[in-house]
């Protein structure tokens, strides 16, 4: 067969045996290549091929060639390698490892690619992440195989240019979409179908619905609330004004911004997971500092089914629980908007099992910082945020990987 009749039948093998790749499988540009050892890509979904060793290999050993190449480039395995400062050291540790995380994907009975890792020769289970098997696998000794730098991101002998134009390769920004296109095709595909693996319906699901990080979220809508209050501005007389000596016979008003009132009511029912509290409330102390509110000058009251005193702690970690009965926040956002003067911005900090009053309270911005991972829904005139366990646990491999080292 010659090699434009092989790459043909293998393509169209592959994108039968797995439709929702046939985006990615039908980018791939082969270029035939006597450097590379057998087969190997880039970044840029070219794939180098060495004919001469690959020439008889059957349709289906090639077509799952493609499908391990398509993965590499779906799964950025390139840049989670700079993003953890892959040493050159360790590289065909870290290609045996992503490896690993694809062949998890393979149907039953499609041969791994020959010379690739599977999570068993590396000593632990499947389902697990690429970085997983990198930081707590097992090193092979026998010969390991060089993906390309579609695997590691580092440039090959091999590599040809970045692409200027299509016929070249494909460019950041088509790849970004041929991964949005793979990742909706493989959600259809297992709405109507139930067959997508596991692992490619994780990477489908996060890349489609990522986790909104709730800090930065929270910071958002405090920093807004704050700016849109000291943005206010109007008349006093407390301070003389510039022009004064203009204007002896009258005393005229100077333009002063207004420092905002501040107050939280903190859900301290039963029900409340202490340490994501915790989180919540130290958070809301260090943003609220850097908008110029010291947290002592902000009014806190403690809620279960009853309000207590209001609370006035030089930190968050003052502030004294009382509490512990059920949940009615009613009784706490009544005795906040009360007390005068009035809050310009409520924190409501809860795991949200509570009734809500009809209304917002007059005149005051109110926020609901939910603790928890699927908190009950909320009225529309409610601004809210989400504290979650964790912001996204298929993200930030850099962060977590000296955690990982140490299991």
């Amino acid at each position: 067969m010659k090699s434009k009749d092989q790459v043909s039948a293998a393509r169209l093998w592959a994108a039968y045996n797995y439709p929702y790749l046939a985006s990615a499988l039908f980018a791939l540009r082969f270029v035939a290549d006597d450097k590379v050892d057998q087969i190997a890509g880039d970044e840029y979904f070219r794939v180098y091929i060495n004919y001469d060793s690959a020439h008889d290999w059957p349709v289906e050993v090639l077509g799952v060639e493609m499908i391990h190449q398509v993965g590499h480039l779906l799964r950025g395995h390139a840049l989670r390698a700079q993003e953890i400062e892959l040493r050159e050291s360790d590289l065909f540790h870290w290609v045996d490892a992503m490896d690993a995380e694809l062949n998890d994907d393979l149907l039953d009975g499609h041969v791994l690619p020959e010379g690739s890792a599977s999570p068993d020769e590396l000593g632990l289970p499947e389902s697990l992440f690429g970085e997983e098997y990198f930081f707590r696998g097992t090193t092979r000794t026998e010969p390991q195989r060089d993906c390309g730098s579609s695997a590691h991101g580092n440039p090959r002998p091999w590599d040809e240019p970045p692409p200027k134009q299509g016929k070249d390769g494909v460019t950041a920004e088509e790849k970004d979409l041929i991964r949005q296109r793979v990742a909706s095709d493989a959600l259809t595909h297992h709405r109507n179908h139930g067959s997508t693996p596991a692992g490619m319906l994780r990477w489908a699901n996060s890349l489609l619905t990522p986790q909104v990080n709730w800090r930065a979220e929270l910071g958002a809508k405090l920093r807004r609330g704050i700016a849109e209050i000291t943005g206010a501005v109007d008349y006093s007389y407390q301070r003389p004004n510039r022009r004064q000596s203009f204007a002896s016979k009258v005393i005229l008003p100077n333009l002063r911004a207004r420092v905002p009132e501040v107050s939280v009511v903190l859900d301290t029912s039963a029900s409340m997971n202490e340490e994501l509290l915790g989180d919540a409330l130290s958070e809301i102390d260090g943003l609220l500092s850097t908008g110029g509110i010291r947290f002592e000058s902000v009014r806190v009251f403690t809620c279960d089914s009853e309000a207590g005193s209001p609370q006035k702690v030089r930190k968050a970690s003052d502030i004294q629980l009382i509490g512990g009965g059920g949940t009615d926040l009613n009784q706490g956002i009544l005795a906040a908007v009360q007390t005068r003067p009035s809050p310009d911005l409520l924190l409501v900090v809860t795991d949200g099992g509570t009734l809500w009053p009809e209304s917002s309270p007059s005149r005051t911005r109110t926020v609901a910082v939910l603790v928890g991972e699927d908190p009950p829904s909320t009225p529309d005139w409610l601004e809210r945020v989400v504290v979650k366990e964790s912001d996204d646990p298929n993200r930030d491999w850099s962060a977590k990987s000296s955690h990982i080292a140490s299991l």
